[in-house]
């Protein structure tokens, strides 16, 4: 079972090919954590992107492969590696906010 820290929105695959999605936020940055179905249960694995949402009061968000934590879509096999992750990801997204909020805005 996938921690419950930071989880905003559990659904059905938005792709329709079945399978379940969690969403996970803090500020402004966030991921989603895609299941899909699989014929053996050996077979199940978790896909992991890394998001940045668009609104802050909607669960609208773009893919983002510009952070250190992640330049790709990430597996995990287990629930526990990806608990494990999704922890230290919590920790980095904090950390990033803060440090966006040092940088001078851009008009």
């Amino acid at each position: 079972m996938l921690i419950q820290d930071n989880l905003i929105l559990t659904r059905s695959n938005p792709s329709g090919q079945g399978g379940t999605q969690f969403l996970y936020r803090v500020k402004d940055y966030g991921l989603t954590a895609l299941s899909g179905p699989q014929e053996e249960i050996s077979m199940i694995h978790w896909e992991v992107e890394i998001i940045k949402f668009t609104s802050q009061k909607t669960a609208e968000f773009e893919v983002c492969h510009s952070t250190e934590l992640a330049d790709k879509t990430l597996k995990f096999y287990t629930d526990k590696s990806l608990n494990e992750f999704l922890q230290k990801a919590f920790q980095y997204f904090e950390e990033l906010d803060t440090l966006e909020k040092m940088l001078p805005q851009e008009s």
